[in-house]
């Protein structure tokens, strides 16, 4: 039996498949709970600040911790259950519930005395002020 197919055999092609694939595979998987990748970040830097905004819905401003280590952010939580009664059945249960901690590398050092935090309508913000020494500085040419 002979490969009939018109297409060229990659196999930079092959390797780019399993990678997705083993990249699906494992998405999510740090400590083998669907919370790993709670909550949804989003992280900007500018000449400035770097800002990180996370989702984190139904949760209380005082249920929720914040530090900066190392140029690494930490926010951990608890995110409690919503049980209606406890003779409730659950037909489906696609909201996680426990503890949670996610851990992002920042671009670039910040200055942790001066860090900023805003919780409204579930979305937490964090503003981090760039070191000095990692300002983009502007370099005069100079000429004859």
């Amino acid at each position: 039996m002979y490969w009939t197919d018109n297409r060229a055999w990659s196999p930079f092609a092959e390797l780019r498949s399993l990678q997705r694939e083993m990249n699906r595979l494992f998405d999510g998987y740090e400590g083998g709970t669907a919370m790993s990748r709670f909550p949804a970040l989003n992280v900007w830097g500018n000449s400035e600040n770097v800002i990180v905004t996370a989702e984190l819905p139904g949760l209380d401003a005082a249920d929720i911790d914040i530090s900066v280590v190392n140029n690494q952010l930490t926010i951990k939580g608890e995110r409690k259950g919503d049980k209606p009664a406890e003779n409730a059945v659950c037909h489906r249960c696609e909201r996680e519930t426990g503890k949670f901690v996610r851990t992002v590398r920042l671009p670039y050092a910040v200055e942790n005395d001066k860090v900023l935090a805003a919780f409204h309508n579930g979305i937490l913000k964090i503003t981090l002020p760039r070191h000095e020494a990692t300002k983009p500085k502007r370099i005069e040419i100079k000429t004859n």
